[in-house]
């Protein structure tokens, strides 16, 4: 069995944080000073780890309100070698239970690139609808996102 941990990341954590995000989004990666900046000023900032002693990172998700009512899935990303294994929609799944014990919060708002069909994937089977509008050149890539969201039940 193996024993997963979601918990707030920490300044400790930030080496750790920076290098999976490098890793996994190269060129559309958050410099290490954002995300200096967000383990301080987030709504949620929670990281997955697995193990009891010794834990590995295995992803972690960034949460802000960006509105009165909303909130925005700023980044969320899982170790290429553990996606596809249910992670993912483990840590989402948490996350969305933490952001409804927020009462004042009604929707969940994310951009995601549009070639990313297993994030998209994901998203629509925790019942994100998709945006009809096109982000153009949204990512440093030059990539065009769509904006997703997710409306929370009172």
């Amino acid at each position: 069995m193996v024993l997963l941990k979601i918990s707030e990341v920490e300044s400790r954590d930030l080496g750790k944080i920076v290098n999976l995000e490098q890793a996994v989004f190269k060129e559309n990666a958050f410099p290490k000073k954002i995300l200096k900046k967000l383990i301080g000023k987030n709504t949620f900032f929670l990281k997955l780890e697995k193990g009891q002693i010794k834990r590995e990172l295995l992803g972690f998700i960034i949460v802000l309100n960006d509105g009165k009512e909303n909130v925005n899935i700023v980044n969320f990303l899982i170790k290429p070698k553990y996606q596809n294994k249910g992670y993912g929609s483990y840590l989402l799944q948490q996350t969305i239970e933490e952001i409804k014990r927020l009462k004042f919060i009604n929707k969940i708002v994310l951009n995601v690139q549009i070639s990313n069909k297993k994030a998209i994937k994901m998203y629509e089977k925790f019942n994100f609808k998709r945006n009809p509008t096109i982000l153009e050149d949204y990512y440093h890539s030059g990539e065009d996102a769509y904006l997703m969201e997710l409306d929370i039940e009172s």
